[in-house]
């Protein structure tokens, strides 16, 4: 059942999304997940590679799903029901830093892909008065 038929009209606060995805990527290459990969794959933990992308689905459009305050829609950008967002392979995200850095490159490509300017200023804004990861 969609959450839009019984009434859920929760939008996200750019803080949450943050969270989410760092938490979804952390674990995806915590020890204990890759140890586990590895052992069902029947292959060394060296092999196990950190993930290379992102599929995010919504429905409604994902312009529907965040907080717009900082947020300009542009004019004619169309809706955006979600995409296929790539890691940099570069960074290692095992790492809370490059990690974080990634994060935010897939929230200024959400805001870009949703139609929306103003995401690169509330990255910014939400990263300058949090504390650096740990």
């Amino acid at each position: 059942m969609a959450l839009r038929k019984v009434g859920w009209e929760h939008r996200y606060p750019l803080p949450d999304l943050a969270v989410l995805c760092d938490g979804l990527l952390q674990a995806l290459v915590d020890p204990k997940v890759v140890e586990e990969i590895a052992r069902i794959a029947d292959i060394g933990t060296a092999l196990v590679s950190q993930p290379r992308e992102l599929h995010l689905i919504a429905d409604p459009p994902v312009v529907d799903l965040l907080i717009s305050t900082g947020l300009q829609e542009i004019p004619g950008a169309g809706a955006s029901f979600g995409g296929v967002f790539r890691a940099n392979p570069a960074l290692d995200l095992r790492v809370a830093a490059e990690r974080q850095e990634q994060v935010d490159d897939w929230l200024r490509q959400l805001g870009v892909d949703a139609g929306l300017s103003g995401m690169e200023a509330l990255v910014e804004r939400y990263r300058a008065t949090t504390p650096p990861p740990a």
